[in-house]
C-alpha cells in the first residue's frame, strides 16, 4: 500500500525545503495522496507530520481531500504583543517555538490553509474528518492585526464539512484565526488563540459545534467566538480574556456554560437577530477598565444582550468594576443584561456585584420576560409592563 504517513522534513518528493516554503511541500504531499488514493473505497487519507522547527509558509495550502490530519509537536505560543512592546535584549527566546509556521503568504493569498473542494457537495460529497493538531500559525507582522490590519487568515474552511477538528493549536497575529463555513459537528478544543482580530468564526450555517477548553485572548476588534445560523452549539469551559465577545446571530439551542469571561468592553455574550431557546448558565463575567476602549458598543448595550425568544440566563455571576468616570455614555448606569426583544425570556438566580449602580433592562419590544432573583428592585429598569419580576432580596 502507498505511504500514508508523511514527515515534511524527510519526504523525498518535495522540490523545496519545508523551512523555505512548507506550504509548497504540503501541497505536493496532498498531490501525492491524490495520486495514490484514486477510488471511492481506497481513500483512507493520511497524516502529515511537522516536527519542531521554524518554517516559512510562502504558498497557501489547499486541502481538497478528506481524512487528512496535519499535526505537529506543540502549539508553541509566545505573546508577540508583549514582545513587541518590550525590550527583549535579555530574553531567552523571542519567537514562538515547537512546530512553528510563519505565515508569510508571498503568493498573494490571505490564508495559510484553505480547505475547499470544487463542486456541488451533493454530488462530490462533503469534506470529512480533517484535523489540525498541535502546531503554531504565526502571522508574524506587528502591524496590529486586531486593529484590523494584516488580513491574514490561519485556517479557512469554505466547503461544507463534517467532523472538522482543530485541537491543541496555537494562533497569534492573524486577523482571522479559524473560519469554518458550513460545518457539521466541528470540534475546537484545547487551543491557544491570542492577539488575533477574530478567534473562531462559524459562518453560513453550522450544527452541533463543540467549542471547549480554549484560551481565547485579545480579539480586540472582532469576535472571540462568532456563529451565524447555528443549531445547537456547545460552548463550555473556555477562558475568554480581554475583549471577550461571544456573538450568535440567528442561532438556536446553544448551551453556553462554565466559561470565564474577562473583558474591558461591553457585549460579552450577544444574541442578535432571532435567537431562540439558548441557555447561558454558570458563567463568570468580569468587566473591568483598561487596555483599550470599545468603539463598537457603549455600556448601555449590556454585558449580555438578548434578541429573540425563550432564552434562559441562569446561575451566572457578574462582577462589574469600572470607574464611574470611564462609563459611556457619561453619567449612565451601565447595563448588565439587556433583553432587547423577544418573548418569554427567562432570567433566574443571577448574581450582580458592582462598584456602581447597574441595571437589568427590558426594552419595550420584549414581552412576557420572567426575572427571578436576578436584580434588586433598584437595578431593574423595564420599558414595558409585560413581564414578571421577583426582586433579589
Amino acid at each position: 500500500m502507498a505511504n500514508t504517513v508523511y514527515d515534511v522534513t524527510t519526504w523525498t518528493g518535495a522540490t523545496v525545503s519545508p523551512y523555505v516554503d512548507i506550504g509548497a511541500v504540503i501541497n505536493q504531499i496532498i498531490a501525492d495522496i491524490k495520486t495514490n488514493q484514486t477510488t471511492q473505497t481506497t481513500r483512507p487519507g493520511a497524516v502529515i507530520y511537522i516536527p519542531p522547527g521554524h518554517y516559512n509558509l510562502l504558498t497557501r495550502v489547499v486541502i481538497d481531500v478528506s481524512f487528512l490530519q496535519i499535526k505537529g509537536s506543540g502549539h508553541g505560543f509566545l505573546s508577540e504583543a508583549i514582545r513587541d512592546g518590550s525590550s527583549t535584549g535579555s530574553w531567552v527566546e523571542t519567537q514562538p517555538g515547537a512546530s512553528h509556521i510563519r505565515v508569510m503568504n508571498t503568493d498573494g493569498h490571505l490564508e495559510a490553509f484553505l480547505v475547499s473542494r470544487a463542486g456541488d457537495p451533493n454530488v462530490v460529497g462533503r469534506l470529512n474528518s480533517i484535523e489540525f493538531k498541535d502546531f503554531c500559525l504565526d502571522g508574524v507582522t506587528d502591524s496590529k492585526p486586531y486593529s484590523p490590519g494584516n488580513s491574514k487568515i490561519g485556517i479557512s474552511v469554505q466547503s461544507d464539512n463534517d467532523s472538522f477538528r482543530v485541537e491543541g493549536m496555537g494562533f497569534v497575529y492573524l486577523e482571522h484565526a479559524v473560519i469554518i463555513h458550513g460545518a457539521d459537528a466541528p470540534y475546537l478544543t484545547n487551543n491557544f488563540i491570542a492577539e488575533c482580530g477574530n478567534c473562531i468564526e462559524l459562518t453560513g450555517a453550522s450544527q452541533v459545534a463543540k467549542i471547549t477548553n480554549n484560551f481565547l485572548i485579545s480579539a480586540w476588534a472582532g469576535y472571540s467566538i462568532y456563529a451565524e445560523n447555528a443549531e445547537g452549539p456547545l460552548i463550555t469551559g473556555n477562558s475568554i480574556l480581554w475583549a471577550a465577545n461571544i456573538t450568535l446571530s440567528n442561532s438556536n439551542r446553544a448551551s453556553i456554560s462554565a466559561n470565564k469571561l474577562l473583558s474591558n468592553f461591553p457585549s460579552m455574550i450577544a444574541f442578535l437577530g432571532s435567537c431562540a431557546e439558548n441557555l447561558i448558565s454558570a458563567n463568570h463575567f468580569r468587566r473591568v477598565y483598561g487596555d483599550g476602549t470599545s468603539t463598537r458598543f457603549d455600556d448601555l448595550f449590556g454585558l449580555v444582550h438578548i434578541e429573540g425568544s425563550n432564552n434562559t440566563l441562569t446561575g451566572n455571576l457578574f462582577s462589574f468594576n469600572v470607574p464611574a468616570a470611564n462609563i459611556t455614555p457619561s453619567g449612565a448606569d451601565p447595563t448588565i443584561v439587556l433583553v432587547r426583544s423577544g418573548d418569554s425570556n427567562y432570567l433566574a438566580s443571577n448574581n450582580i456585584v458592582s462598584n456602581v449602580t447597574t441595571k437589568v433592562v427590558l426594552d419595550a419590544s420584549s414581552t412576557a420576560t420572567r426575572i427571578i432573583y436576578s436584580a434588586q428592585s433598584a437595578q431593574f429598569n423595564p420599558y414595558t409592563t409585560n413581564y414578571s419580576f421577583i426582586a433579589t432580596p
